[in-house]
């Protein structure tokens, strides 16, 4: 995908840090644009387009190969979470397919959680994310994070509107 595809998919905004990219920056000059890789691809992240960005040449260059931080918050009392960037890297290419990203001891909390993840979802990597939470008899909370089948993997997985 070349960079002004990419731009106008998104718009002139660096993923990274939020700011605005010069279209007409000189290339490589910190300022510049380039395609960065959600998940890289040195950690098996693919040239699909819902794995690219746009990045400042800066950012992408001091970002390295390390995955963006998706924390959980630290005050949440969860009995198990997963590292939501890899998460998302699995399930962004596969709509419909569906996982536990964590277990909660109340159903207030997983609630909450699902809620919480869906935005960072939808923050990172757009396309119509939804939760859900199912109580196990034995106690803990899941909260379950997918795409809708009817979201297309191309493009910005965004979910695909029905013509006519």
């Amino acid at each position: 995908m070349q960079v002004r595809r990419l731009a106008e998919r998104d718009g002139w905004t660096c993923w990274l840090c939020g700011g605005d990219i010069d279209p007409h920056a000189p290339p490589s000059t910190p300022a510049s644009a380039t395609i960065d890789h959600l998940v890289p691809r040195s950690r098996g992240g693919s040239n699909e387009p819902v794995n690219l960005r746009l990045a400042h040449r800066r950012c992408n260059v001091r970002r390295g190969n390390h995955l963006p931080e998706l924390r959980w918050p630290a005050e949440w009392p969860m009995l198990m979470t997963v590292h939501l960037w890899t998460a998302l890297a699995r399930l962004a290419p596969r709509p419909g397919r569906a996982e536990v990203v964590a277990l909660a001891p109340l159903a207030e909390l997983a609630d909450h959680a699902g809620s919480w993840v869906v935005e960072r979802a939808e923050a990172f990597v757009p396309g119509g994310w939804e939760s859900w939470i199912e109580a196990d008899a034995a106690g803990p909370v899941a909260v379950w994070l997918r795409r809708p089948a009817s979201s297309a993997p191309g493009d910005a997985g965004r979910p695909v509107v029905p013509e006519g």
